[in-house]
């Protein structure tokens, strides 16, 4: 199959649908710890040529999923009329494929109107992947995010109001050991505020060749060990709402040195059982990782 990013980025979620790469790189590209910060990879859209050979050889594959993920770094920053195009063009291919999902940031919401978003929801846009980062406004702003918490509450609530489902997912560690707390407190005070299908955690690791890699390399940054990592995240548990609408938290990503995983607020308690267990009971020598994480 013809791509253009090696390695397959997609959402636990969507272990069961049908992939198709659309493009490679982000919009954006700025964010200090993204491995598209070194401005060595510019978006890239596949041709029509690739889309087509892609999916008939899904076809050939005898693909038979009812939902696709669109891979790629953000993909709803392209023109709605490309979206619905890629749209109809899976269906001629694959016409039992009746839902799509995509990553996409908050700013890219906010770039469309809400007639855009329902034209999309219409075509088969089903769920959104938004990478929040964090609830918190220094932080956001330290790692050049390029949107503040408000701005994507508001991003979120216009998707609640359009219908459509979106899957959030944060940075454990991205406040260094400086503002662990508030990094925990604000995500979570953040997640209490909006109804995503899905919160996904991942532990900060510094990828070479980014500038938040400098800045722990110089010390202006200093990354958290792995039982803090645990203990931001049992703190971030413990700070989400009792009452929150369920979603699934999945903390399972390969950067954490202790997988969670469960139903929201069912579950909260259990999966904060396990990370004090966890903290109590080994060294962080026991919890590295080997190596940086991308995302």
């Amino acid at each position: 199959m013809a791509t253009l990013e090696e390695t397959v980025y997609r959402p636990p979620l969507e272990n069961e649908s049908a992939l198709l790469e659309i493009s490679l790189g982000c919009s954006y590209g700025r964010c200090t710890f993204c491995r598209y910060s070194d401005g060595n990879t510019p978006l890239q859209l596949l041709s029509p040529e690739m889309l087509c050979e892609n999916l008939e050889e899904l076809v050939a594959q005898g693909e038979q999923a009812t939902r696709m993920f669109l891979l790629g770094g953000n993909v709803l920053a392209f023109k709605s009329r490309y979206l619905a195009d890629i749209f109809r063009l899976v269906r001629r291919y694959l016409p039992g494929v009746t839902q799509f999902s995509m990553y996409a940031r908050a700013d890219d919401v906010a770039q469309k109107t809400d007639e855009q978003l329902e034209e999309l929801r219409r075509g088969g846009l089903d769920t959104l992947y938004i990478g929040v980062e964090s609830g918190n406004a220094r932080i956001l702003e330290n790692c050049r995010k390029g949107e503040t918490p408000k701005e994507i509450v508001a991003a979120l609530h216009r998707l609640d109001r359009v219908g459509l489902s979106y899957g959030l997912s944060s940075i454990l560690g991205l406040g260094g050991r400086e503002m662990w707390r508030q990094n925990a407190l604000d995500t979570a005070a953040l997640y209490n505020e909006v109804n995503p299908i899905s919160i996904r955690v991942m532990t900060l690791t510094p990828m070479a060749g980014t500038p938040l890699a400098v800045e722990a390399a110089t010390g202006s940054f200093r990354p958290l060990t792995p039982r803090q990592a645990l203990e931001e995240e049992r703190l971030l548990l413990e700070a989400i709402s009792k009452t929150h609408a369920p979603c699934l938290f999945v903390g399972t990503h390969v950067s954490n040195s202790v997988p969670v995983k469960g139903m929201l607020p069912r579950d909260r308690d259990r999966m904060i059982e396990a990370l004090s267990n966890a903290i109590a009971g080994a060294d962080d020598k026991d919890l590295a990782q080997d190596g940086a994480i991308g995302w």
